[in-house]
């Protein structure tokens, strides 16, 4: 937006012309610095890939929406810089849930020339109704994080994360991406989903970053987090059987957790919003450190699964096999019935009694390799 001068502006502007002095010189910002480096000692993932300048801009606006400021001046004028900066305090900052994420840029100009900018955000709730908000969220964060143990690792914070979201909420239609939705509504879409993950990793000291793209035929939302300095992936939406079109009862679907870049692209499309690294390590994917990962249809293996399974009163039983095997698996299993001979021996084995008499209820992930197979108590 353009502002008209005042008179004594342009007196101003008149006099110290005839006097050899410019007034760019006297009241324009000056370009931030290039090699400006944040003070701030918080995971900020996007805010990291702007430059110097931006991060200068970044920081300006963000302190001035901490602060719930009605305009945030004295910003150099230079609107790609200040929506750049926007874009990434939103994918940055989760707890800023009264800030919509958009607003106007309001330019001073004299003549042609741009002499400063302010931004005017627009906001969601006003300090009273942000501050009922919060206290709601530190009641739901403070919920989740009673059931972690003392000394819990990356992977067990992660997990625990991962497993609360989805016991928590239901996959419905909200109208933006707020983590006000999961932790006060209890509902939300999977843009919710990824920034209350965000926000309650990074309150735990596990850096977590929201990362967008296409999944499924739609625009999509999951998270990038580092476990004991490792990255991996987690796409806490697609974990939650709701969102699957199951039901809340039958838990987690863990083939969505702790991902290397190969397995998400089998399913997931980066949009090239920020760069990602390549995550390769298979350290902290579930189903393999939980011993449930098979190259191939191995009947031992899988009956020490399922033992481990009845001890510790699982409902379900994902497995994954390699790619090659994951066919012949199948097969095996459950067109060739050597579900019911496993899950008899493990029964002995463990004392655990399964009725066996009725069909074994199973479902598959063709793309990731998966079976999860209902254990017939």
């Amino acid at each position: 937006m353009r502002r008209a001068l005042p008179a004594l502006a342009a007196l101003v502007l008149a006099l110290l012309a005839l006097s050899g002095c410019s007034l760019l010189e006297a009241a324009a910002v000056d370009p931030p610095p290039e090699d400006y480096v944040s003070q701030d000692a918080g995971f900020r993932y996007t805010r990291d890939q702007l430059t110097g300048q931006e991060q200068y801009i970044y920081d300006q606006l963000l302190s001035g929406l901490q602060d719930q400021a009605e305009r945030i001046e004295d910003l150099y004028p230079d609107s790609d810089m200040i929506q750049a900066a926007i874009r990434a305090i939103d994918r940055d900052c989760p707890e800023l849930f009264w800030f919509s994420g958009t607003g106007q840029i309001e330019t001073s100009l004299v003549g042609d020339t741009p002499m400063e900018a302010a931004y005017l955000p627009n906001y969601v709730m006003d300090p009273d109704q942000r501050a009922a908000a919060q206290a709601q969220i530190d009641g739901w964060a403070a919920d989740c994080f009673a059931g972690l143990p003392a000394g819990a690792s990356d992977y067990d914070k992660a997990l625990h994360v991962y497993e609360y979201i989805i016991d928590h909420a239901d996959y419905q239609a909200v109208d933006d991406n707020s983590i006000v939705n999961i932790m006060v509504e209890g509902k939300g879409l999977c843009g919710c989903y990824a920034k209350t993950a965000q926000y309650l990793l990074n309150q735990l000291g596990v850096p977590c970053a929201y990362v967008s793209g296409q999944a499924g035929g739609e625009t999509h939302a999951w998270n990038l987090m580092w476990l004991d300095g490792v990255p991996c992936w987690m796409d806490v939406t697609w974990g939650d059987p709701v969102f699957e079109g199951g039901q809340p009862a039958s838990g987690p679907a863990y083939e969505y957790f702790g991902l290397t870049t190969e397995d998400l692209l089998r399913t997931h499309t980066l949009d090239g919003t920020v760069a990602v690294p390549d995550c390769t390590s298979q350290d902290y994917n579930y189903l393999r450190r939980s011993g449930l990962y098979f190259g191939w249809y191995d009947p031992a293996g899988i009956t020490a699964a399922m033992e481990t399974a009845l001890r510790e009163g699982w409902t379900k039983l994902p497995l994954r096999f390699g790619d090659d095997g994951y066919q012949e698996a199948a097969s095996v299993l459950f067109e060739q019935g050597q579900i019911h001979r496993l899950f008899r021996a493990a029964s002995a084995s463990t004392g655990v009694a399964l009725d066996l008499t009725q069909s074994i209820w199973y479902s598959r992930n063709d793309e990731m390799c998966t079976v999860t197979v209902n254990i017939p108590y």
